[in-house]
């Protein structure tokens, strides 16, 4: 039999590095390594496979643009040469901060989708990382810890944004820090001497140690999106419900800080209001009451195999830390973290529903299922006689095999498999294979990362804001000009023609048909 207890000595005297540590805090920085080094295949495990989409093509046309020019401009990967039609401008300098890293990248490395990518792998792996050391200390617990960085490492959500070319993946971990530092900064009691310090932690009741920090991660945070800002919010309904916890159990309003901080930011918003309208007016574009977004609830879920046990951990979790380990503020913060923005999501949000927009509280929900699961183990070892070791440790088993949904890993719609509804590369390579001189392309140009090199003269949609649509006026006039080309369709791209042009298309375009066209890709050529 293995004596675990000689072999991690033996490992130790062998590593210097870990020389100072105790088995079990050896055995959580393996578990810990593990538990990343599963998270990086997960996340570069064929990364290359799937196409750019979206707006990730944006982000890989500015970034390539800025490791050519230092400038954020837009590059035409098609003509190999800065875009100057500025079309996307206002998207080009869009959190630079993350682009920037994908440009250093290209300094040393071709650019791949793979390494375009790896910049938002790098931060998945900061984000498990994080996880854990930010679990511990909301929960003291460092086996809660290694829960929330498994169930991270596996998250299909938290693989997805760590293998896009998107700012989502800094975003995440960035968020997580500054939800922590505001707790701190608001909950933390200063025990040091210094004077100014001990006056705001007196008489304020905030710790200014964290002041600097909150400001600058908050900064970051807001560069990276605007969803920063649902923190005030997180942050208002926090003191609300902390004002009025107080007040059952003191029966006073004005005897702690909450009562008083509460009524000054009503007292704030109120003044603001009145003031400036406009500052209330700048809320009515992004809100609006009973929005029905409920889709918002699913998303949060779609890591899981049963809603039903999700709600139940995330309850048990709460209620584990509040009541029997006394994390009552912490686990006030991390329910008021995660519900405030999902019900802002789905109540109140005026924009189109995307599991992007939600996935910054995603930490907060995998935080509350592992303590749940963790409380759920634990109960059954104090009150089973038979084995209670062995009791928990299965119940732990079981929570990590049945809850997750790993039939992801072999789902179509995974990470790891090729899209055929979006298949760029194969659309984009179909035609250039068949392009002849004089060829044009009627096409959504900044999609031209895969015409790369073709230096073909490509007539644009135009931006996801244009206003006017392809007529047919505007078709026949190409196709007199430019006797023979070519039109691509992917996805949406039809609602850019108006219904006169797209009927046009149908009815005098010759539809290119090849089984290497799939889904919901559509070709047609003229003059061939």
């Amino acid at each position: 039999m293995l004596n675990t207890k000689k072999i991690l000595n033996i490992f130790k005297k062998k590593s210097g590095i870990f020389a100072s540590f105790d088995n079990k805090n050896l055995i959580v920085a393996i578990l810990l390594a593990l538990t990343v080094l599963l998270g990086a295949w997960a996340r570069l495990h064929d990364l290359g496979k799937k196409t750019l989409v979206a707006d990730e093509f944006l982000d890989m046309n500015s970034s390539f643009a800025y490791h050519e020019t230092g400038i954020w401009q837009a590059w035409d990967f098609n003509l190999n040469a800065v875009d100057t039609r500025d079309v996307y401008a206002p998207r080009d300098e869009r959190a630079w901060i993350y682009k920037w890293q994908v440009a250093k990248v290209f300094d040393f490395l071709i650019p791949t989708e793979e390494v375009a990518r790896s910049v938002s792998v790098f931060w998945g792996l900061v984000s498990i990382i994080l996880t854990y050391f930010l679990t511990v200390s909301y929960t003291g617990s460092r086996r809660i810890g290694l829960l929330v960085a498994f169930l991270i490492a596996i998250s299909p959500m938290a693989i997805t944004f760590s293998r896009k070319l998107r700012m989502y993946a800094m975003f995440y971990p960035v968020y997580m820090i500054l939800s922590w530092l505001l707790f701190k900064f608001y909950e933390k009691r200063y025990k040091g001497k210094k004077m100014l310090l001990k006056f705001f932690d007196s008489k304020i009741g905030v710790n200014m140690q964290f002041g600097l920090p909150l400001a600058i991660v908050a900064a970051l945070s807001l560069h990276l999106h605007l969803l920063t800002l649902n923190i005030a919010l997180v942050f208002f309904f926090y003191v609300l419900v902390q004002a009025i916890l107080n007040f059952r159990k003191e029966k006073a309003i004005f005897n702690n800080k909450y009562a008083i901080h509460l009524s000054l930011m009503v007292f704030l918003v109120a003044i603001a209001a009145a003031v400036s309208p406009k500052f209330i007016g700048a809320f009515n574009g992004s809100f609006k009451f009973f929005m029905d977004n409920t889709e918002y609830f699913t998303m949060i879920m779609r890591d899981y195999s049963s809603a039903f046990w999700v709600v139940f951990f995330g309850i048990s979790g709460f209620v584990y830390l509040y009541f029997f380990e006394n994390k009552k503020k912490e686990s006030v913060w991390l329910a008021v973290s995660l519900l405030v923005p999902l019900f802002l999501a789905a109540f109140t949000w005026r924009r189109v529903q995307g599991s992007q927009y939600i996935f910054f509280v995603h930490s907060f929900l995998v935080t509350l299922i592992s303590s749940g699961i963790y409380a759920t183990a634990l109960f059954f070892k104090k009150n089973l006689n038979f084995h209670p070791k062995r009791f928990f440790a299965v119940c732990i088993l079981l929570s990590l095999l049945l809850l997750p949904d790993y039939s992801y890993f072999s789902n179509k719609e995974s990470e790891y498999v090729a899209s055929e509804s979006d298949n760029y590369r194969e659309g984009f390579k179909f035609v250039r294979k068949k392009l002849v001189e004089g060829d044009v392309i009627i096409t959504r140009n900044f999609r031209n990362y895969y015409l790369s090199g073709a230096n073909v003269k490509v007539y644009d949609f135009g931006g996801e804001r244009a206003e006017r649509k392809v007529s047919v006026e505007e078709l026949t006039r190409i196709m007199e000009t430019d006797r023979h080309g070519w039109v691509i369709f992917f996805d949406n791209d039809r609602l850019f023609f108006n219904k006169e042009a797209r009927d046009y298309v149908e009815n005098n375009l010759k539809k290119v048909e090849d089984k290497k066209l799939k889904g919901d890709m559509e070709i047609y050529t003229w003059g061939k």
